[in-house]
């Protein structure tokens, strides 16, 4: 079958958790990077009709949400499923929706601010997701063991998260999280992490060529 085309963005939390999926299964890809999250129109988004990245372009598949994305990558390349990418144990799912809600509760507010909205605290919606965001970060802590044996997805999407945070410092007070923290530490030069951090993906986009929009 034809090598798999990610369509994202070198900044996207939830592009590069499909990035380390790939990487951690060895799975060879081209990386379609997009000029931005603020385009309009479906071609930049690899044909995804919802504008959002990741977009997984396989053979005549067209697969979107990042999650969806990695559970396709598990079935096609690792039926053991190593990672534990489809595990339906109760704590795995729990954790993976407080990690992608913080997720997309940050994304909303980045988006808002790039937007032109200056005062985001002002509006009560965006209080609410900031709330959210602190709440959805105690209970990870509060589930999160920093000795616990193997990396998992739950700890690749915590680790996509936590570094995006510190990257765009839009929330503060992250040292009341030093349990995740920890946990994050713990495999930050895995090959799979440290190669797909943001800094380190803005570096890699930029020697190829890609510009923001």
């Amino acid at each position: 079958m034809d090598t798999p085309r990610l369509h994202g963005t070198p900044l996207s939390h939830f592009t590069r958790k499909v990035r380390i999926v790939l990487a951690e299964l060895g799975v060879a890809y081209e990386f379609v990077r997009g000029p931005g999250v603020l385009a309009t129109t479906t071609a930049v988004y690899g044909g995804n009709p919802l504008m959002r990245v990741p977009t997984l372009v396989h053979g005549a598949h067209m697969l979107i949400e990042s999650d969806h994305i990695a559970r396709y990558l598990v079935r096609q390349y690792d039926p053991a499923d190593c990672l534990g990418v489809c595990s339906e144990r109760v704590l795995a799912l729990n954790r993976l929706a407080v990690v992608n809600g913080v997720m997309s509760n940050e994304v909303v507010l980045l988006l808002a601010r790039r937007g032109g909205l200056a005062d985001l605290d002002g509006v009560a919606y965006f209080r609410k997701l900031r709330a959210a965001i602190d709440q959805g970060l105690a209970w990870l802590e509060a589930h999160t063991d920093p000795e616990a044996d193997g990396l998992d997805y739950g700890d690749i999407v915590t680790i996509c998260l936590w570094q995006h945070l510190e990257h765009y410092a839009l929330v503060t007070g992250l040292d009341a999280y030093p349990r995740v923290a920890a946990r994050v530490a713990r495999w930050a030069d895995r090959p799979a992490i440290a190669a797909t951090t943001p800094a380190a993906a803005l570096a890699e986009a930029e020697a190829a060529g890609w510009r923001p929009a």
